[in-house]
């Protein structure tokens, strides 16, 4: 990775697009649209975001700066994940301040 682009909430709903949680109604991070987007960590959902292409997985991460979502599939201080629907280059990293 060449690059991390510093992304707000905004940009990163616009330009990536996350999908909705068909598994969980009650799931958290509605971004306005009236559904939830974050995934668990395990079952069900966590097998789902496993079946996903890494280019559109992001991660919700608890660092000591508070919360992030940052592109792609990480483990340590994990929260969720999401689904994007556009897919994030190999090139590039993305950060989400929340």
């Amino acid at each position: 990775m060449s690059a991390i682009i510093t992304l707000t909430e905004e940009e990163f709903v616009d330009n990536f697009q996350p999908v909705r949680n068909h598994l969980n109604p009650n799931a958290s991070f509605d971004w306005g649209d009236g559904f939830g987007t974050l995934f668990e960590t395990y079952g069900e959902e966590a097998q789902f975001i496993a079946s996903q292409p890494n280019e559109q997985v992001w991660t919700l991460l608890d660092t000591d700066d508070g919360l992030c979502i940052v592109s792609g599939w990480h483990f340590v201080n994990r929260l969720g994940y999401f689904v994007t629907a556009v897919s994030v280059s190999a090139e590039l990293a993305y950060e989400v301040g929340l």
